[in-house]
C-alpha cells in the first residue's frame, strides 16, 4: 500500500484531458515519475511510442548521465510539450542537461524556469537545481534552493523525502553531522514503510559511515537487501557497507559485499562501471593488489565523484606497489585540497600522509545516558527514541551503572518486568534485549553469552549523568524497578552522592 501512496498523491496533477484518451501514456508516465516507481517508469518507456513520452525519455537519459542525448531530446520536446506538467519537466531537464555539460548559462536556465513555473513545478525545478548545485559544490546556494523547495512541495511526501535526503548529503559534505542527523530524522518522520523508507537506506549508510558507527552501517546495508529493489541504489548502499566492514576489520567480508555491489551492475567480471572504484578500494584494503588493478582498468570515471575515488585507488595501488607516487592533475589536486569524505582518513591513512591531504576528522562514536530524571540516551549527539517507561530503558540503566554487563539472573531480579511466572519474565527480558538492540541500531549492540548480558564496547560509553545530592528521587524518574528503589533508598540514607 505504501508504494502507491505517492502515486495517489500525484493524481490531482494529471490534466483531465490525458485520462482515458490516447494521452493515457503521459498520465501513467507522470504518475510513475512523481511516485518514484523507477521500474514501472522504465518499462513504460520501453513499450510506448517514442514520440509521446519525449520529456520523460530526456529525464531517463539525464538519470543515466547521458547528457548529450538528454539535451537534444529536451530541446526537441520543448516545441511539442504545451501542457504544464510535460513542458515544465522538459524545461527542467534542459537546464539539468546544460548543468551536466557545464554550459555557462545553466543556472540562468534554471532560474528562468523557476520564475515562470506554478508552485509544484517550481518546487520540482528547485529540487533538481539544488542537486546540480550540490554536484558543483555550491553548497550554500543548494541549501537555499532546497529550503525554498520545501515550501513549494510541503504537501508532497515523496519530494520532501528527497529534499531532506539531499540536505543530509550537503550537511555531510560541509562536516555538520548534527544537521545531517536532523535531516535524516525529518525524512524518517515523512517516509512510511515501503517505497519512501527504502530511499533512506543509502543516506543512513553514508551518515553512519561518516559518524564512524560502522556496525550500524553494516546492519543498514544488510537490511537494505530486503527493501531496495533498484539495483543502483542497493549497490551504492552495499558499497558503503563494504567500507564499514573494512574499517571494522572484516576485510574478507568487505570484499564479498563490494563484489555483490559490482554483480548488481553485472560488471563483476567484465564491463565498465563506476562501482568498480569501490571494489578496487575493497581489494586494496585486503592487500589484493592485482585484483584491485584489474578492477580499476574497467572503472568508469565520468563523474567528479568517480574520478576522485578512482584516483585515490590508483594512487594507493602505486603506493602499495612501491612505485613512484601518482601525480595528481589540476582537477584532482583541487579535489584533494577540499576532500570532504571523513571515512577516507581511516581508510587510506598512509596515502593521505604521503600527499599531505587533510580531510575532516571523523567524530568519535559516543553514547551518553542520562539517569538524572527519566532514562534518556544519545548516540553521537542524537537523542534516540527511548520510552523511559519501557523495560528496555530499565535494562539500559542497569547495564550502564553496572559497567556494561550483568548476569541474566541479576537482570531478572532487578527489573520490573511484566509477567507473573518465571517463564513469562524470561520472555519479557528477551523482548527488552531485542528492543534495546533495535534502538541502538545493530545486532551486536547487546550480546547475551553464557548467561551474561553485555553492551558492545564499539562506541565509547560516557559516564552516565546522575542526580545530585538530595535529588535521589530523580534517579531513573518514573521507574519502579526493585534495584532503582534500592538505589534511591541507599543514597538517601548515605546522604546522597557528591
Amino acid at each position: 500500500m505504501a508504494d502507491v501512496l505517492p502515486i495517489i498523491a500525484a493524481l490531482p496533477e494529471v490534466p483531465q484531458a490525458w485520462i482515458g484518451s490516447e494521452l493515457g501514456g503521459l498520465a501513467l508516465a507522470w504518475l510513475y515519475f512523481r511516485g518514484a516507481r523507477h521500474q514501472d517508469f522504465d518499462h513504460l518507456l520501453d513499450v510506448r511510442p517514442s514520440g509521446q513520452l519525449l520529456p520523460f525519455r530526456a529525464h531517463l537519459h539525464l538519470i543515466h548521465r547521458r547528457s548529450e542525448l538528454a539535451l537534444n531530446l529536451a530541446r526537441f520536446s520543448v516545441l511539442q510539450a504545451p501542457d504544464d506538467p510535460t513542458r515544465s519537466l522538459t524545461l527542467t531537464q534542459l537546464a539539468g542537461a546544460a548543468a551536466m555539460l557545464d554550459h555557462p548559462h545553466w543556472k540562468e536556465l534554471y532560474r528562468l524556469q523557476i520564475a515562470q513555473a506554478p508552485p509544484i513545478y517550481r518546487g520540482l525545478a528547485r529540487l533538481q537545481f539544488a542537486f546540480d548545485l550540490h554536484h558543483h559544490q555550491e553548497l550554500a546556494e543548494a541549501t537555499t534552493e532546497l529550503t525554498r523547495a520545501l515550501g513549494d512541495l510541503r504537501h508532497d511526501p515523496t519530494s520532501s523525502t528527497y529534499i531532506y535526503r539531499t540536505l543530509l548529503a550537503i550537511a555531510l559534505d560541509s562536516n555538520h553531522p548534527g544537521a545531517a542527523l536532523n535531516a535524516l530524522r525529518k525524512a524518517e518522520s515523512i517516509a512510511q514503510d515501503g517505497l519512501l523508507a527504502s530511499e533512506l537506506f543509502l543516506p543512513r549508510a553514508m551518515l553512519t559511515l561518516n559518524l564512524t558507527q560502522y556496525p550500524v552501517t553494516i546492519q543498514t546495508a544488510a537490511i537494505a537487501r530486503e527493501h531496495i529493489s533498484a539495483p543502483d541504489r542497493l549497490a551504492s548502499t552495499l558499497a558503503a557497507g563494504a567500507k564499514a566492514l573494512a574499517l571494522f576489520g572484516q576485510t574478507f567480508e568487505a570484499v564479498l559485499m563490494a563484489q555483490e555491489a559490482a554483480a548488481l551492475h553485472r560488471v563483476l567480471d567484465s564491463g565498465r562501471h563506476a562501482i568498480l572504484n569501490h571494489l578496487a578500494l575493497a581489494y586494496l584494503h585486503a592487500g589484493d593488489l592485482p585484483r584491485a588493478q584489474e578492477a580499476l582498468s574497467r572503472a568508469d570515471v565520468s563523474t567528479q565523484h568517480a574520478g576522485t575515488l578512482s584516483w585515490l585507488a590508483r594512487a594507493e595501488c602505486a603506493r602499495q606497489a612501491g612505485g613512484e607516487p601518482l601525480p595528481p592533475g589540476d582537477g584532482i589536486r583541487a579535489q584533494l585540497a577540499t576532500l570532504r569524505w571523513s571515512w577516507v582518513r581511516p581508510y587510506l591513512p598512509a596515502l593521505l600522509e604521503q600527499y599531505a591531504v587533510v580531510t575532516f576528522a571523523p567524530p568519535e562514536w559516543t553514547v551518553r545516558v542520562s539517569l538524572a530524571g527519566p532514562v534518556r540516551v544519545w548516540m553521537s549527539g542524537d537523542e534516540l527514541p527511548l520510552r523511559s517507561t519501557r523495560p528496555e530503558a530499565g535494562l539500559l540503566a542497569l547495564l550502564v551503572t553496572a559497567g556494561g554487563q550483568v548476569s541474566r539472573e541479576r537482570a531478572l531480579d532487578a527489573l520490573d518486568l511484566p509477567g507473573k511466572t518465571p517463564t513469562a519474565r524470561r520472555k519479557a527480558l528477551s523482548a527488552a534485549v531485542a528492543a534495546l538492540r533495535e534502538l541502538l541500531g545493530w545486532p551486536g549492540a547487546l550480546t547475551v553469552d553464557g548467561g551474561v548480558l553485555r553492551l558492545s564496547d564499539a562506541p565509547r560509553w560516557e559516564e552516565p549523568s546522575m542526580p545530585g545530592r538530595g535529588r535521589e528521587d530523580f534517579f531513573c524518574e518514573g521507574r519502579f524497578d526493585p534495584w532503582v528503589l534500592e538505589w534511591r533508598e541507599e543514597r538517601a540514607l548515605a546522604g546522597g552522592p557528591d
